[in-house]
C-alpha cells in the first residue's frame, strides 16, 4: 500500500477593489467597472516525515518583483511573511500566477505604485497570499497523491506568425503546441479528490482589456472542478508554457471563457475519475524536496533609445495637433509603444536574476521559472527531465517577460519588439530552461 502523505489547503479570495487599475491599451492602466468573476488565491502544503513544500496558484497576471518599489522585493517579502506565519522555508515556499489579463496590473509595465491606493493594497495582498498558505498550514489531512495526464485540443494554438497558419495537428507534431494536461490528486481516507492541481498551457487572455474583473478559462475550469467532483475542497491551476500559445479564437467574450474553461474541467475531471478507482497506481515515494538557483539572464538585445525617443516626440506632436478622434488615438497608441521603447533602455539594459525553482513531491517535478516561456522550452523540460512527472510553471515568483524560443527573435513579432514585456534575449530562456533541468536531476 502507496505510503500517505498530509495534505493542507486553503483558498483566499483575492478580487481587487475597484481602485486598482488592470493592463490596458490607451490610457495604459484603466479602471475596472465591475467584478464578473472573483480571484482566488489557492494554497496547497504537503509534508512528509517532517518536510514541507507550499504552493500558491493565484488568479493575477503576474508579479513584478519591483511591484513595491525600490529597495523591495515581492516574491521574497512573501515568503518572508509565510515564514513567520507558519514555518516554511522561503526556498521551499513557491508563488505562482495563472497570467489571467483581466486581473490587476501587477506587473510593472506602468508604476502601479502610482495610483494612490496601490501601496495599501499589495501590503494587503501579501497579506492574503500569506493567509493561504497558513491556513492551509492548518488543514493538514491524510491523502494519497496519484498523476495523470491526458490531452486538450482545440483551446489553445501557436500564435507566431511563422506557426499559425499550421494545423492544430500540425502544431502538435512539430513540437509548436503542448496539448498535455496534467494532474495531481490528493485522494482523501474517505476515497474523495479532496484537492487537484490542473497543469496546463494557453495564455488567458479570452477576455482581455476589458472592464470587469475575471480569472478567465482557469477561473472556469476550477470551479467546475471543484462543484463536480464530490468532497473537492481545493482545485488549483498552474499555467503552463504558454508564452506564445493563445486561446483559438483570441479576444472575445465570456461564452467562449465558459467553454475553454469546460473543455479543461472536462479532461480533468475525467483523469481524477480514472485515479479514483481503487486500482489506479499512488506514489510510493514519498520524497518531499526542493532546490532553488538564481540565474542571471542577458539583457535586452541593444535598442536605440534616441531613435525611439524622437519617434516618441513626433508622435505626441500628432497627438496634441490632430484634431480628428481616430488619427490622435493612433499617435497615442504610436507615443505609447515608442516610451515603452525608451522605458526598456532605462530598465533592462543590463543583465538581471531570474529564479528557478523545482519542488519534488514524491514521483512529480513542479519546475518553475518567472517569464512568460515558450512553449518550446516547456517541452523541453518535460523531454529532459529525470523525473517520472513533470509540470512547468511560468510566471512564478516574479516577472521578467517572454522567453522566446531558439530562432524566434529572426522570426520577429510582438514578443521579440522593444518593449517591458521582452526583458532579455533568447539565450535567457534557454538558461533558465537549462537550470530547471539541472535543478530536477539534483532533486532526483
Amino acid at each position: 500500500m502507496a505510503t500517505k502523505f498530509l495534505v493542507g489547503s486553503a483558498q483566499v479570495d483575492i478580487t481587487p477593489p475597484l481602485t486598482i487599475p488592470y493592463l490596458s491599451y490607451l490610457p495604459r492602466q484603466d479602471y475596472f467597472r465591475g467584478v464578473h468573476d472573483p480571484l482566488y488565491a489557492r494554497a496547497l502544503v504537503f509534508d512528509a516525515g517532517g518536510e514541507r513544500v507550499g504552493l500558491v496558484c493565484c488568479d493575477s497576471i503576474g508579479f513584478d518583483n519591483h511591484l513595491l518599489g525600490p529597495g523591495r522585493h515581492f516574491t521574497d517579502e512573501f515568503r518572508s511573511r509565510v515564514q513567520e506565519r507558519c514555518g516554511l522555508r522561503p526556498h521551499h515556499t513557491m508563488l505562482a500566477a495563472t497570467h489571467a489579463h483581466s486581473t490587476g496590473d501587477t506587473l510593472g509595465i506602468t508604476r502601479l505604485l502610482d495610483v494612490p491606493a496601490a501601496s495599501y493594497w499589495l501590503d494587503t495582498l501579501l497579506d492574503q497570499l500569506a493567509s493561504a498558505l497558513q491556513m492551509a498550514c492548518e488543514d493538514m489531512h491524510p491523502c494519497q497523491l496519484k498523476v495523470g495526464k491526458g490531452q486538450v485540443v482545440g483551446v489553445g494554438h501557436n500564435r507566431r506568425q511563422a506557426w499559425t497558419q499550421l494545423s492544430l495537428e500540425e502544431q502538435i507534431a512539430q513540437g509548436r503546441l503542448d496539448p498535455q494536461l496534467q494532474v495531481l490528486l490528493c485522494q482523501d481516507g474517505q476515497g474523495n479528490a479532496r484537492d487537484v492541481l490542473i497543469n496546463y498551457q494557453t495564455h488567458p487572455v479570452t477576455v482581455q482589456v476589458q472592464p470587469l474583473v475575471s480569472a478567465d478559462y482557469p477561473g472556469a475550469a476550477t470551479a467546475m472542478v471543484q462543484r463536480n467532483l464530490p468532497g473537492c475542497k481545493t482545485c488549483a491551476f498552474m499555467q503552463g508554457a504558454a508564452g506564445n500559445i493563445n486561446p483559438l479564437r483570441d479576444t472575445t467574450d465570456f461564452r467562449d471563457v465558459a467553454l475553454y474553461g469546460t473543455m479543461v474541467a472536462g479532461e480533468a475531471l475525467k483523469l481524477v475519475g480514472g485515479l479514483l478507482a481503487p486500482d489506479a497506481p499512488a506514489m510510493s515515494d514519498v520524497t518531499l524536496a526542493a532546490a532553488s538557483e538564481r540565474v542571471t539572464i542577458p539583457a535586452h538585445p541593444p535598442v536605440d533609445g534616441d531613435d525611439w525617443q524622437k519617434r516618441y516626440d513626433a508622435a505626441r506632436e500628432r497627438e496634441r495637433c490632430s484634431e480628428d478622434a481616430h488619427e490622435k488615438r493612433k499617435a497615442g497608441l504610436e507615443a505609447q509603444r515608442c516610451f515603452e521603447a525608451v522605458d526598456v533602455v532605462a530598465r533592462f539594459s543590463e543583465p538581471q536574476e531570474a529564479e528557478v525553482q523545482v519542488l519534488r513531491i514524491g514521483d512529480l517535478a513542479i519546475a518553475s521559472n518567472p517569464g512568460e516561456m515558450f512553449t518550446e522550452w516547456g517541452l523541453r523540460i518535460k523531454s529532459e527531465s529525470a523525473a517520472p512527472y513533470t509540470m512547468v510553471s511560468e510566471l512564478t515568483n516574479g516577472w521578467v517577460g517572454y522567453l522566446v524560443n531558439e530562432g524566434g527573435w529572426a522570426e520577429g513579432g510582438y514578443e521579440t519588439s522593444p518593449g517591458t514585456w521582452t526583458q532579455t534575449s533568447e539565450e535567457g530562456g534557454r538558461l533558465i530552461s537549462q537550470a530547471a533541468v539541472e535543478l530536477i536531476e539534483r532533486l532526483w
